[in-house]
């Protein structure tokens, strides 16, 4: 297996006998072509196979291919939605219940880490290719749990393929939102915006539906948190490509 430092040396990146770390070297791509060849134009992230030539933008990110990782799969939780949920939908979070439907939400009764009991929650399911992959468990007063050791992904990530513009936003409840205003291809992050947090491990296992996304349209939240994933999405996605949505 390959890694990260050779796949990039494999693209003709001279990495100065660094294997780990952050470096400025010279381009591959531009450099032989300009006056000054000895610029170091092209910043590289070994460790997370990225790169980007500042003067003629080049970018990209090599994949170390790793053996495929086993996940557990999800308990298919297909209970209809309680008309008390329903409720709260169009009320509260004006979302219809065809919405609720085309995203498929449904309920449940589940052990949550919070309330430390067996409590009815709300369960939105990440499905990709039409399978179910993952289920995040909402219960009372925000108490939140995804399936453990279930394979992370983007919510809503079918609705992206084919599309060239794409919304990212920072839960599945923004999610129906932008649906309703008639914006259909948005996908949220499955954890939210916590400072410092920062793996990513959803964008490690949806990454190639974003390869030929031209338009990514961030939409998070104005606090911290939201400003810290924004910035952290722009820099793996490329900023030359991204758009920022402030709420008024």
């Amino acid at each position: 297996m390959m890694q990260n430092y050779e796949l990039l040396e494999n693209l003709g990146i001279d990495l100065k006998n660094k294997r780990s770390g952050t470096i400025k070297t010279t381009c591959p791509k531009c450099s032989p072509e300009r006056r000054n060849k000895k610029d170091t134009c092209l910043s590289v992230n070994i460790e997370e196979g990225l790169y980007r030539c500042h003067h003629c933008e080049w970018h990209g990110k090599v994949f170390n291919k790793l053996p495929k990782k086993e996940y557990t799969k999800p308990i298919p939780r297909l209970e209809k939605l309680e008309k008390t949920t329903i409720s709260w939908f169009e009320n509260i979070r004006k979302i219809s219940n065809n919405t609720l439907l085309r995203f498929g939400v449904t309920d449940s009764v589940e052990w949550m880490p919070k309330s430390q009991s067996e409590v009815p929650v709300i369960c939105f399911n990440y499905y990709r290719d039409g399978k179910l992959v993952n289920t995040k468990f909402r219960g009372k007063g925000k108490d939140f749990k995804l399936v453990k050791g279930a394979e992370l992904i983007f919510y809503n990530i079918d609705a992206i393929k084919g599309e060239k513009r794409v919304y990212v936003v920072e839960g599945e409840i923004d999610s129906m939102s932008l649906y309703e205003a008639g914006i259909y291809n948005v996908v949220s992050v499955p954890n939210g915006a916590s400072k410092g947090n920062q793996k990513m491990e959803y964008l490690d296992n949806c990454w190639e539906l974003f390869e030929d996304k031209e338009e990514i349209v961030l939409f998070t939240d104005n606090d911290e948190a939201g400003y810290a994933l924004k910035q952290e999405l722009g820099r793996r996605f490329g900023f030359e490509r991204c758009f920022k949505v402030n709420y008024p």
